[in-house]
């Protein structure tokens, strides 16, 4: 089987990119607007609708292979690659098009590997390019060796898939109270991640942070199952090391009251601080953990931003500056990196989430579903978008399905 024609399409991305230094600096807004300029490379405004591309290849024996790539919601940040723009990228994607075309289907590992050898312009995004285009090239495995692709990436990444559904985090973007409420209807295992990304979320002292925490735990033990125990997850974009100087005991000390606060529930927050290099988040992380650790807080901290490849990744799991990573799969470009990454990070006793962006496409949702089954992380993202019940059901579907037929086909 061959690739007879690859072709770029411009799509839609789940949400938007969002130029989080504005942001976090108390960007005024107007309803779902910001009235103040742009300091990111890359915006015209300070939320934009996220732009993706979907990559078709048609295939000699009449079957089509589709993957998407986008970037994620917060692009330019925290070390990252900029926003993805299609106008200006599609003529660079065509290249990636150009070089697929006339290739012979063969093992994924090959496949990835001979694409991300190629030399390309240097303007194209290759992050969201390989992004997308191995999710096409997993597809196109898929349906020429009749496997699944929770098997073929298992294969590939040496690892026997999981049996059993992997536990899903959700978003609930702006919607900090129904959001919650969503979640524990639908018995999310991970919830809700708050998008704490500016200071009156978090309140002068964090009292704000400290009563929602304390809300949400009252609304699990009100409307959950007897038998619901999930995972608190709150992201903070770096604003509590803003509040207190980047002084590690007044952090550690709010942290683990944090911690109080959620119990019974086991609180995974999410960048406490936010550094303008590598180096100087996992310094500062790795003093956070520890005093964490002194304290007996039993909260576990995550690094998203500077955690962005899998250089980045090792680095912080060599460091032992974090409990877990976010390992976000746009940012990884080809998907085969963020099952590898995920890897590592299980190998250096820190837990993995294999997460993405809101911006994420059902496409690529759903292929992250089929990773997840087979790199087996902590948690999966519900993706895309931030409205809970969407992400959840594409992503749980996804998963239900793959282990549905890999039981069938085992007897």
């Amino acid at each position: 089987m061959r690739i007879e024609k690859a072709i770029v399409i411009p799509a839609r991305g789940g949400y938007y990119n969002e130029d989080l230094d504005a942001i976090r600096a108390g960007a005024q807004r107007d309803g779902y607007f910001y009235n103040e300029k742009p300091r990111a490379p890359g915006f015209t405004s300070i939320r934009q609708p996220s732009e993706a591309f979907s990559m078709v290849l048609l295939l000699d024996s009449g079957a089509i292979a589709v993957g998407d790539g986008m970037s994620v919601e917060y692009s330019a940040a925290g070390g990252r690659q900029g926003r993805f723009q299609i106008a200006e990228q599609l003529p660079f994607l065509q290249s990636v098009c150009d070089t697929l075309e006339g290739q012979a289907i063969g093992s994924f590992q090959q496949m990835t590997t001979a694409l991300q050898s190629q030399v390309f312009d240097e303007r194209l995004h290759s992050n969201a390019a390989f992004y997308g285009a191995s999710q096409a090239l997993l597809q196109a495995v898929s349906l020429e060796s009749g496997r699944s692709p929770v098997e073929i990436l298992a294969e590939h990444l040496g690892v026997d898939p999981a049996e059993r559904m992997i536990p899903m985090n959700v978003q609930c973007g702006e919607a900090r109270q129904s959001g919650v409420d969503k979640a524990i209807l639908k018995g999310a295992d991970v919830l809700p991640h708050g998008l704490i990304n500016e200071l009156d979320l978090l309140g002068r002292d964090g009292q704000r942070l400290r009563e929602y925490i304390t809300w949400i735990v009252e609304r699990i033990q009100k409307y959950g199952r007897d038998d619901y125990h999930p995972e608190l997850h709150i992201d903070v974009y770096g604003m509590i090391g803003v509040i207190f100087e980047h002084d590690v005991d007044r952090m550690a000390d709010y942290i683990t009251g944090l911690g109080q606060c959620a119990k019974p529930y086991r609180l995974c927050l999410e960048a406490p601080v936010l550094m303008q290099t590598r180096a100087a988040q996992i310094e500062l992380f790795g003093r956070l953990r520890q005093g964490l650790s002194e304290r007996e807080s039993g909260v576990l901290i995550i690094v998203d931003e500077w955690a962005n490849d899998l250089e980045d990744i090792r680095a912080f799991v060599a460091a032992g500056a974090t409990d877990m990573i976010n390992v976000k799969s746009p940012d990884l470009g080809s998907i085969d990196n963020a099952g590898r990454a995920i890897l590592d990070c299980w190998a250096g006793e820190v837990r993995p989430i294999l997460g993405g962006s809101c911006t994420d496409t059902d496409v690529s949702a759903r292929t992250m579903a089929q990773l997840a089954l087979a790199a087996q992380p902590a948690w999966v993202l519900a993706r895309p978008g931030m409205g809970v019940d969407e992400g959840l059901q594409i992503v749980h579907n996804e998963m239900a399905r793959a282990l549905a037929v890999m039981a069938a086909r085992r007897g």
